[in-house]
């Protein structure tokens, strides 16, 4: 009876904790932000014409210093309209009027936009040892993927998602290599077949081996979906399709290890990390979200009563039994299956704007990726006419988005579109009038004068 007692206190603990990042989630994307610094604001893709109702509709996505999605409200956007440089123009700029925004919508009005998602997650052996619940690393791992598929199916949208195992095998291990057929075996989230991918995955949890290659798996899933002929990913400009979302997930409980115990060991890790970052930039429609899974350099501080944070240049100096002996605690050795490279995973995610966290359960897994999914398709959607006095046909225009917080103001880049209309469509009431009219003039001024002659002919 105790055991069952507390068995109920613990699930209802766990969803107490569910419901309140639900509600924070809902209220910071649809109320103000709540004393959220905002740092950067940009107008996603190209804005949307619709030259019949001379409207243009745009995407912004709002993040703070750590590129979070901000909760805003209405009356924290301006928009300017401006013509190009060299254009005549007694108008060049105008800011419009609240009368001219026809429509705002908050991240959970809006509908998502398409997006294609690819989780690389970390199969190497050390994804056998146990988070800080009790739960091997890679069961707490897939238990989440699964309640961020359920996420995923809940929401309208388009939305693909790979689940790609990765880890370096060796002599006596095949490993998890990454090959473009992996990374495009894509899913719809509400379809069956990726539940059944993930109990797969389960089914060989306990056969996990290999070291923890990280920065080759995330090259190859960047150039795949940075695959200028891929329409997919990279539709054609002249397109009417939306813009998808390109993301990575990388799920991590280590570091790159493959050339551990090497004698020039930091010096190949370097250049497999700037390799990354150089090729990162070439793509910078594709983000990726880090997550590392295990105890974070404070927790190895204090697990081993080190002087300092531990580094990467620390790990394995010591093995794990060693740390019994306090006298070699000096050496500030942690052990490999235990460091997760927390700096590095920050600069990944960094690069690409995206978000870095840490877990060290399931449950914090499952929590995160749910704010990954927030950053990715949290976008504001406003719709404004386009100023009468600026739409020429096939003019050019630039729009800027400034929001202003309490904190600050932040002014977007400006994205150009072309209008290429002179007047909006009439509705289709008016048109139906105009019509009439037209029939009943040529009647009277046509039709009957020319019954009257025939007659006079006949007469």
């Amino acid at each position: 009876m105790v055991k069952n007692c507390s068995d109920s206190s613990i699930t209802i603990a766990s969803w107490i904790r569910r419901l309140s990042l639900s509600l924070l989630l809902v209220g910071g994307l649809s109320c103000p932000s709540w004393g959220q610094e905002v740092k950067n604001a940009e107008i996603i893709g190209t804005p949307r014409v619709d030259k019949d109702r001379g409207r243009v509709t745009l995407r912004v996505k709002v993040k703070d210093a750590n590129n979070r999605p901000v909760g805003l409200q209405e009356q924290d956007f301006t928009l300017k309209i401006c013509q190009p440089q060299g254009e005549s123009n007694n108008n060049a700029c105008q800011t419009l009027d609240r009368a001219d925004i026809l429509d705002w919508k908050n991240p959970k009005e809006a509908e998502p936009p398409p997006a294609w998602i690819i989780v690389l997650l970390d199969f190497s052996g050390s994804m056998k040892r146990s988070d800080s619940s009790g739960t091997t690393k890679i069961s707490g791992a897939l238990q989440a993927l699964e309640e961020f598929n359920q996420d995923l199916a809940r929401r309208a949208g388009e939305t693909k998602i790979a689940i790609v195992p990765f880890s370096k095998g060796g002599k006596r291990c095949t490993g998890n290599r990454v090959t473009d057929s992996e990374l495009n075996n894509f899913e719809d989230a509400s379809k069956i077949g990726l539940e059944k991918y993930l109990q797969d995955l389960e089914s060989q949890s306990d056969s996990l081996c290999g070291a923890t290659d990280i920065y080759r798996p995330v090259r190859k899933a960047v150039r795949f979906l940075g695959n200028r002929t891929d329409t997919r990913f990279n539709p054609p400009e002249d397109s009417n399709e939306p813009e998808p979302r390109l993301s990575i997930v990388l799920l991590s409980d280590g570091y790159h290890s493959i050339y551990h115990g090497e004698a020039n060991e930091a010096e190949l890790e370097q250049k497999d990390f700037d390799d990354l970052l150089n090729l990162l930039n070439k793509y910078p429609q594709i983000t990726i979200h880090t997550l590392g899974y295990g105890l974070t350099p404070q927790q190895l501080q204090a697990k081993y009563n080190l002087s300092r944070y531990p580094t990467i240049a620390d790990v394995g100096k010591v093995e794990a039994e060693d740390f019994t002996n306090p006298n070699r605690l000096a050496q500030m050795a942690v052990p490999a299956e235990e460091f997760v490279d927390q700096k590095r995973l920050q600069q990944i995610a960094r690069a690409t704007g995206a978000i870095a966290e840490f877990a060290g359960n399931a449950e914090d897994i499952a929590e995160n990726l749910t704010e990954f999914l927030e950053a990715l398709l949290g976008e504001y959607e406003i719709s404004y006419i386009q100023p009468r006095n600026n739409a020429d046909r096939g003019s050019e225009h630039n729009v800027t988005v400034a929001v202003k917080t309490a904190g600050n103001a932040v002014a977007s880049d400006a994205k150009t579109y072309v209008f290429p209309w002179v007047g909006p469509a009439l509705p289709a009431s008016r048109r139906k009038q105009i019509i009439l009219s037209v029939l009943g003039l040529l009647a009277m001024f046509g039709v009957v004068p020319f019954v009257i002659w025939a007659k006079s002919i006949k007469g």
